[in-house]
């Protein structure tokens, strides 16, 4: 007998359990299982059922063929079942994440389960409202996808996910033995009361990257009898096509989509050496099985962890265990390959989304395409309404009065309801209306100082930042710091800061205003000024900066000006004018009212009346 494993694949996978499985026993159980296929052929190329073949108690259950709940795993082939058996969903389609009674969960009891509550919840216990399907499946968000099943109908949903590849069944059990079967409600969607193989999970998942065909899968190459007589050799079947094309390429475009996945930055595995990994998780609701399961064009792959009998409870984030093991073995079998990824078949549609500003999982990345792609045969009668709205940048949420102006930015949206197929929520169901939650009025803002330094033919400018409430960087938003004369920006005159402290800008020539302004990571900016006159090396005072302020009153400084005998110094409110107390290269100007006042140094006794200004609010 000639077997299909490919062997540096299978040790690969054997190296992959072994490593992981400490962390599997650290948080409680001491099992796990892999299967892996090779897409183009259905040959299963790696199969472990276990951790230690050896051990007396369990050692030779083949759990990769046992029946097993596959939790969130299933929720592709819900929102597949989705797309195929309907005209009016696509990837940007709405589906609304809100609390409510649905099919086996009445929410009479608004309670958490462990509390006895009797709603759906999400594993974070939040309800984001609209989300599309690209989030709601990227986000594993079990209220979407219990609708998904719902709407195209539960016998469907199974249908269709027994069709790709789950030979022996999607079933539901009367029995705690799995003897009698019963049938699947609701809760079959997010893999909850309902088993499946993994190997036959694999290979359903291989089926969409196939373009939704099923082709046979095999263990088998090749029997010979005790005569050397061929009695059985593999040959490729052509298949049948279980889902429309379609289909397959927008479920295998969103599960590989990092933007949409709830895994946090650092942690996103769709994207390897040019390859695109489609990728989804699973944990069942008493956390007693955890899956990783995932495909590309050449290796659809999947992890199951759990303890032996099923019966314990496994503490912490599923993905710390499944994660190691099928990104380990994912990156192995694809070292060196060159990359291959989905074509989009000819029917596809790029159509205007609606656009998710609510964060919806923990990694998410919003807002989410204002347009996205749906199936040759997508139909939207809905009359779209557009509303033009202020939203902040920062929070992608809408801007309050705190909200600073460099944050906003005005959109043109069309309400969810024009892209909603959801028959659970009146067609009017509420937009998001979550408010700018980042700034607060009660912010402090970045602070900026400008020295300028004459040079003797040339100046320095130099600006010391200070931070505010906020970061003065982020990943998002750098934090910049920006010279400018006259409101144009200098060549070269921008620069990124990531802490307080001075940046400066060297060998400025010319003559007119000069602003330093600085943007922190929120968008919140503070700005200084001063004014060189003239040019050349006599044409103004430098250094001259606010040393001290009070409710009241500022306290200046400069540099000595050459052959100056004396300073003039006042200020500029509006139309409002005064004069300051000089001591040297030094003066107080009292009696201020608050506002933004400039104050102007002058220096007597030398010719063209050489100055400088600077702007500071009291």
């Amino acid at each position: 007998v000639i077997t299909t494993l490919d062997m540096p694949l299978q040790k690969l996978a054997e190296e992959q359990i072994q490593a992981g499985l400490a962390q599997v026993k650290r948080q409680g159980g001491d099992v796990a299982a892999m299967a892996s296929e090779d897409v183009e052929t259905g040959q299963v190329v790696s199969l472990v059922g276990g951790v230690d073949f050896s051990n007396p108690d369990y050692g030779q259950n083949n759990y990769a063929r046992l029946r097993l709940p596959p939790g969130s795993s299933f929720k592709p082939y819900d929102y597949a079942a989705l797309i195929e058996n309907t005209n009016n969903f696509g990837a940007g389609s709405v589906l609304y994440d809100t609390q409510g009674p649905l099919e086996g969960y009445p929410c009479t009891n608004k309670a958490r389960p462990k509390q006895g509550g009797n709603c759906l919840f999400d594993y974070d216990f939040r309800y984001p409202g609209p989300v599309t399907l690209r989030y709601a499946l990227g986000g594993s968000r079990n209220v979407p996808a219990v609708k998904a099943m719902l709407i195209a109908g539960i016998d469907k949903t199974i249908e269709t996910a027994e069709k790709l590849g789950l030979k022996s069944g999607y079933n539901c059990y009367a029995d705690e033995d799995l003897t009698v079967e019963a049938p699947c409600y609701a809760s079959s969607a997010i893999g909850d009361g309902a088993y499946l193989r993994l190997d036959e999970h694999v290979h359903a998942l291989g089926s969409l990257s196939r373009g939704g065909v099923n082709i046979p899968q095999t263990y088998i190459l090749k029997i010979d009898d005790a005569q050397d007589k061929t009695v059985y050799e593999w040959k490729k079947e052509k298949g049948e096509q279980a889902v429309r094309e379609d289909t397959a390429y927008i479920i295998n475009d969103m599960l590989s989509d990092p933007n949409a996945s709830y895994f946090p930055a650092g942690r996103k595995p769709q994207r390897w050496n040019g390859w695109n990994f489609a990728m989804k998780t699973g944990t069942t609701n008493d956390a007693k099985d955890g899956w990783m399961t995932g495909y590309s064009t050449k290796y659809a792959t999947a992890v199951w962890v759990g303890y032996h009998t099923r019966s314990k409870e496994m503490s912490g984030t599923m993905e710390n265990m499944t994660q190691p093991i099928w990104q380990g073995w994912m990156r192995g079998a694809h070292n060196n390959l060159t990359p291959k990824n989905w074509e989009k078949p000819a029917g596809i549609k790029t159509l205007p989304a609606y656009v998710i500003r609510t964060h919806v999982g923990v990694g998410s990345v919003e807002p989410s395409p204002a347009n996205d792609i749906f199936p040759s045969w997508y139909e939207n009668t809905k009359k779209q309404s557009s509303a033009k709205k202020t939203i902040d940048k920062v929070s992608n949420k809408l801007a309050t009065d705190c909200t600073p102006p460099r944050a906003k930015q005005e959109v043109t949206e069309t309400d969810a309801s024009s892209f909603s197929g959801d028959i659970f929520v009146d067609a009017g169901g509420a937009n998001t209306t979550e408010q700018d939650d980042v700034h607060k009025c009660s912010d402090a803002k970045p602070g900026v100082r400008l020295t300028i330094n004459n040079n003797g033919g040339s100046y320095s400018l130099v600006a010391t930042v200070t931070q505010g409430t906020h970061p003065l960087s982020s990943d998002k938003f750098k934090g910049t710091v920006i010279f400018s004369v006259d409101g144009t920006e200098l060549p070269g005159g921008s620069f990124q800061i990531d802490s307080p402290g001075t940046v400066t800008y060297q060998n400025f020539t010319g003559s007119g205003t000069i602003t330093v302004t600085v943007i922190d990571s929120v968008l919140y900016d503070g700005s200084d000024s001063g004014t060189i006159s003239g040019g050349g090396s006599s044409s103004a005072v430098s250094g001259l900066q606010v040393v001290g302020t009070t409710p009241t009153s500022a306290t200046l400084q400069w540099n000595a000006y050459p052959g100056a005998t004396g300073y003039i110094v006042g200020w500029k409110r509006g139309a409002s004018t005064g004069s300051c107390s000089v001591s040297g290269t030094q003066a107080t100007c009292s009696s201020l009212a608050s506002g933004l006042h400039t104050f102007t140094v002058t220096a007597t006794g030398v010719g063209g009346s050489p100055s400088a200004s600077v702007d500071r609010n009291i």
